[in-house]
């Protein structure tokens, strides 16, 4: 696939980690949320089909959104009872700088750590702006797949996707774990387990062309 339908796949996910609409489960009973990601997992050379059955639903289509903003909340609402995390920030040290002396500066669990003003100084490098609901989240899942998204259809260089995969999506292993734990529904477990192979082979296939030089990490710090 070229990078137009890896912009078209990532603008997907980000929109599937938004709280659920009528539109995905409309998708979901149509079967056409199955046939998009059957059709990743064939192009990934992949033949265990882990996942797939998270996307397929003969439910009630209002039925059905009712239990996924149910399990929405339950997951990855503040108040609900699992709160785990979609922003980056909170899996990882609050901030690497070794002058910072506020007592919880090496913690994870706080908002606005380095991976969020990296983000925002990159966002201003290419003339972007965080939207009013994720203005205090720009390393928010949704808004990390939306400019990687943005990457892929703006051509950018492979150098530069390569590292922001590496420095901005590398905890999605952490929200995988998390997700299992919690008994997450189908659904989530599987965009998650979608997007995990999405990284890994994206990664594995820069690697093999040897890409991978600093280039819009080192630029924006």
């Amino acid at each position: 696939m070229n990078h137009q339908d890896k912009a078209i796949f990532c603008q997907t996910l980000s929109s599937l980690f938004l709280p659920p609409t009528s539109e995905i489960t409309k998708e979901m009973e149509s079967g056409s949320l199955y046939r998009f990601f059957k059709t990743w997992l064939s192009l990934w050379g992949e033949e265990e089909q882990r996942g797939l059955k998270g996307f397929l639903s003969f439910e009630d289509p209002s039925h059905l959104e009712a239990e996924l903003q149910h399990e929405y909340d339950r997951l990855f609402s503040e108040f609900g009872p699992e709160k785990i995390s979609l922003v980056e920030s909170c899996y990882k040290p609050w901030t690497e700088d070794p002058h910072c002396t506020l007592p919880f500066a090496k913690e994870k669990g706080f908002l606005m750590g380095d991976p969020a003003l990296h983000l925002l100084a990159l966002f201003q490098a290419f003339g972007l702006e965080v939207d009013a609901p994720f203005q205090g989240l720009p390393d928010h899942l949704a808004i990390e797949l939306e400019f990687l998204s943005f990457l892929y259809s703006q051509g950018e260089a492979e150098d530069e996707i390569y590292q922001f995969l590496k420095d901005h999506l590398d905890w999605i292993p952490s929200l995988k774990e998390a997700c299992i734990k919690s008994h997450a529904h189908p659904f989530y477990l599987g965009l998650i387990e979608m997007l995990d192979r999405f990284i890994h082979y994206e990664i594995r296939r820069l690697e093999d062309q040897n890409h991978g030089a600093k280039g819009i990490h080192s630029e924006a710090v």
